[in-house]
C-alpha cells in the first residue's frame, strides 16, 4: 500500500508539473504573440500613411497641372494681345503694359525648371522616401518577431503545448526582394 500511494504522489506531481508548465508556456506564447500584433499593427500604420501621402502627393500633381494650365491659358490670351491693331504708335502705346507683363513671363520661363525642382516638390520626395525606409523597418521589425514566434512554437517542449492552446505559425511579410530571391515573378 505504500508504494501505490508513492505511485499517486508521484503521479500527481507530474500532472501538476505539466500542467504549471502548460500555463507558463501560454504565457509565453501570449506575451510573444502580443508582440507580434504590435509589430503587425505599426507596419499596418506606415502602410496607411504611405497611402495617404501618396494620395496627397496626387492631389498636389493634380492642382498644380490645374494651375499650370490656366497659366498656359492666360499666356495664349497675352500673346494674341501683343499685336494690337491700328497704326505703330497705337500698338507701342497700348502694348507697353503687356509687354512688361509678357516680360515678367519669359523670366518665369526661364526659371521654371529650378523652380520646379526646388521647395514643395523637394519636401515631398524626401517624404516618400522617408515613408520607404519607415516601412522597410517596420516589416524587418515585424519579421523578426515573427521568426522569434514562430522559433518559440517549434523549440521542446514548448512544441509540445503550441497546438493544443490554440497557437500557429504566423506568415513572413514578404517584399519585392524575396520572391527576386527564389526566381519568382
Amino acid at each position: 500500500m505504500p508504494t501505490r500511494n508513492r505511485y499517486v504522489i508521484l503521479l500527481v506531481l507530474f500532472a501538476l508539473a505539466i500542467y504549471l508548465f502548460a500555463r507558463h508556456a501560454n504565457n509565453i506564447f501570449v506575451e510573444e504573440q502580443h508582440l507580434l500584433f504590435t509589430a503587425s499593427g505599426l507596419l499596418e500604420i506606415e502602410m496607411k500613411r504611405r497611402v495617404d501621402l501618396l494620395t496627397r502627393a496626387r492631389a498636389a500633381v493634380r492642382d498644380y497641372n490645374a494651375l499650370e494650365e490656366k497659366i498656359q491659358t492666360h499666356l495664349v490670351e497675352l500673346n494674341a494681345m501683343k499685336t494690337p491693331p491700328g497704326n505703330n504708335k497705337m500698338r507701342l502705346e497700348k502694348s507697353n503694359p503687356i509687354f512688361e507683363l509678357l516680360s515678367e513671363f519669359d523670366a518665369l520661363k526661364e526659371n521654371y525648371p529650378a523652380l520646379k525642382s526646388k521647395g514643395p516638390y523637394v519636401a515631398l520626395m524626401e517624404d516618400m522616401q522617408a515613408s520607404g525606409f519607415r516601412i522597410i523597418n517596420a516589416k524587418t521589425a515585424y519579421n523578426i518577431k515573427v521568426n522569434e514566434f514562430n522559433t518559440l512554437l517549434n523549440v521542446f517542449p514548448y512544441k509540445l503545448f503550441a497546438r493544443p492552446l490554440g497557437f500557429h505559425a504566423h506568415p513572413f511579410q514578404e517584399g519585392v526582394g524575396e520572391k527576386y530571391l527564389r526566381n519568382e515573378k
